[in-house]
């Protein structure tokens, strides 16, 4: 994650507003997740988002077009009840339009075992989720409430 960060950056710093365009946005987005899953376990979870939206033919963030690609990584602490919390990490790559978007990664348990999740999402800076986590021995659904933050690096780093 330090690796995508620092290329992050070392492109925004090369690409510094020179009255010269890029065709695209790079991208922060930190998030926090709340959630629950069919066995009706809370859960909670923080990331990071690094990713690039395409420019339509404006000059500023506000003119990237509605698609954004991006690479996540979090971490998720599942709370049972008069049992330990159990942590994952995870990453997945995910693509978004308007309103809505979907990703496709890992979560990853303290052993190192990795298991498939999708995700999917509607909203804004507030998102619905809903996700499936394919466990050896069963797929389990996770249905979530997401905040996020997108910022622009470059218009970050320009002020």
């Amino acid at each position: 994650m330090k690796r995508l960060l620092f290329i992050a950056l070392l492109v925004g710093l090369a690409w510094g507003h020179n009255r010269q365009h890029i065709p695209f946005t790079p991208y922060i987005s930190p998030g926090i997740q709340i959630g629950y899953n069919d066995s009706k376990t809370f859960f909670l979870s923080y990331q990071l988002t690094i990713g690039v939206g395409l420019k339509n033919t404006g000059d500023h963030f506000e003119d990237t077009a509605p698609l954004l690609l991006g690479r996540t990584f979090g971490v998720r602490r599942y709370y049972q009840k008069e049992k330990p919390v159990v942590v994952y990490k995870y990453y997945d790559t995910q693509i978004s339009f308007m309103l809505g978007g979907i990703g496709i990664g890992k979560l990853i348990n303290s052993k190192g075992e990795s298991f498939k999740k999708n995700k999917y999402w509607v909203g804004a800076f507030g998102l619905l989720t809903y996700e499936k986590v394919f466990f050896d021995d069963k797929v389990e659904k996770q249905y979530g409430l997401f905040g996020v933050s997108p910022l622009p690096i470059l218009q970050i780093l320009n002020k």
